[in-house]
């Protein structure tokens, strides 16, 4: 369950949303608190400009218990409105919802002292408020006893007497303990509807990629035509839709194309075996000559050569296609050229054939023993494809931001019918005049996948007054 993308994404997701949850709470219970003292300020403001009115124009009355602040007051406030409380108000302030209209009305004490801070008149003062002569420095102001029991407003009456009204905060507390519950209990219930909807989206989300993976089931089951429907793919899917499929087409075109270089494999190497067992078993059959028997040896030596042959073709198409970029390095491809040239100038003395070469310094980066197959390989195949007394041309150039090499020989050329095939394995051209080439048909494969490890390419191009030229085509500087 921990390797479930659906479940890491469903805790974090949800994870975050309590976090926010709790950053907005935590700014609304300061909010809330900022409000209620507010409230609770302009209650105690009211009172003392009240208590001061009635000092100054009934100080008979002043502070009476019969007769709270005087008849001057209004009715207290929550008996006065008509507002009802919300639900959310009651769930989240239970403390603050009165229900009854007639309940005590704002908790309000107050006094008048004298500048000493003895105290003249109170009404419901606590014991433990007193006035000393430091907290002058409070008239006119409203503020918070030391130890947040209460909350206070003074200002200066008649004869240099001070007025003091005040409230317990205990109300407040209580409040603010109601809204720390009520977000307690709504977040810890909230938590697991949070990730159960976020689960069910997710896993809606991810059907697409069910679907990809049923597909790819029933490919590794088999099905290898099977494809990612693109149809009803979402639109954020769907580039990576069809670069699967795409990859898809190119592992089934590798397959097939496995799948036939085996058979060619198989069949390359029946042909020689047969041929030994078949001369193995005629010169059983009855005592042959030292003569026959030496012509059955020199058959049996060629097939053999044969499979010597097509066994190093193959090893060198397995080292071709397992090039790594780290074994290239910085080369200069002029004595690699010279060193090929040399190796196949037997080849075209024996059949008059001139080698025309123009080469110059190029550093590329690869491999030198690869490339030097490359060259040797497209070199036997011009010497082997031009007529008695011809000519091969080997030109090194510069063009396009590359390095590249042409061997051009003068001979009979492509069929054009041939020229879409030319680089698969085991290829062979058959011809009216020639029913079929000598060799593996690997040659030019070995050298497209050489050149394909060094991120460039080997191409055919159409050689003017006839014969074939080969382009090795290296990467761009």
């Amino acid at each position: 369950m921990l390797r479930s993308l659906r479940l890491r994404v469903t805790f974090w997701i949800t994870t975050f949303v309590i976090f926010v949850a709790l950053v907005v709470r935590y700014l609304n219970y300061h909010v809330t608190q900022d409000i209620l003292v507010h409230d609770i300020d302009t209650q105690l403001w009211t009172r003392l400009g009240a208590l001061k009115t009635q000092q100054q124009f009934a100080a008979d009355t002043l502070l009476n218990p019969t007769l709270p602040l005087g008849s001057l007051l209004l009715p207290p406030l929550r008996s006065a409105s008509d507002w009802k409380p919300s639900v959310a108000m009651r769930f989240l302030m239970p403390s603050e919802i009165e229900p009854d209209r007639h309940a005590k009305p704002f908790p309000c004490f107050a006094a008048v002292l004298r500048a000493d801070g003895t105290v003249i008149q109170s009404l419901a003062l606590p014991d433990n408020i007193s006035w000393a002569p430091a907290c002058y420095g409070h008239r006119e102001t409203l503020w918070n006893t030391p130890q947040n029991d209460y909350r206070l407003a003074a200002c200066t009456g008649t004869d240099e007497t001070l007025l003091l009204v005040g409230t317990p905060l205990s109300h407040l507390k209580q409040a603010m303990r109601d809204v720390v519950w009520f977000y307690t209990w709504t977040l810890a219930l909230s938590f697991f509807p949070i990730a159960i909807i976020l689960w069910a989206i997710l896993s809606q989300i991810m059907k697409p990629l069910k679907r990809i993976s049923q597909t790819a089931r029933r490919i590794t089951q088999g099905h290898f035509e099977e494809r990612i429907d693109i149809a009803h793919a979402d639109s954020e899917l769907v580039g990576m839709c069809e670069t699967i499929n795409g990859m898809l087409d190119r592992l089934n075109a590798i397959r097939i194309s496995q799948l036939r270089f085996n058979a060619n494999v198989a069949h390359e190497i029946r042909n020689p075996i047969h041929g030994i067992l078949m001369q193995t078993d005629v010169s059983q059959e009855r005592a042959r000559s030292t003569v026959e028997l030496t012509h059955t040896v020199a058959h049996c030596r060629a097939l053999a050569l044969r499979l010597e042959a097509l066994s190093d073709a193959l090893l060198s198409l397995a080292k071709a296609e397992s090039v790594a970029s780290e074994s290239l390095s910085t080369i200069d491809l002029e004595p690699i050229l010279e060193e090929a040239i040399e190796q196949v100038s037997g080849m075209a003395r024996a059949k008059l054939i001139s080698l025309h070469a123009s080469v110059k310094s190029a550093v590329v980066h690869g491999n030198a023993d690869l490339l030097h197959q490359v060259f040797v390989n497209l070199l036997a195949n011009a010497i082997q494809h031009t007529p008695l007394n011809g000519k091969v041309d080997i030109a090194l150039l510069h063009a396009g931001g590359r390095w590249i090499v042409r061997v051009i020989d003068h001979g009979i050329g492509i069929s054009p019918e041939n020229v879409d095939g030319l680089f698969n394995r085991f290829f062979r051209e058959a011809r009216a005049d020639n029913t079929a080439r000598e060799g593996h048909g690997l040659g030019l494969a070995i050298c497209k996948s050489i050149m394909h490890g060094h991120r460039g390419d080997v191409v055919h191009v159409a050689t003017p007054g006839g014969g074939a030229t080969f382009e090795v085509q290296f990467a761009r500087d």
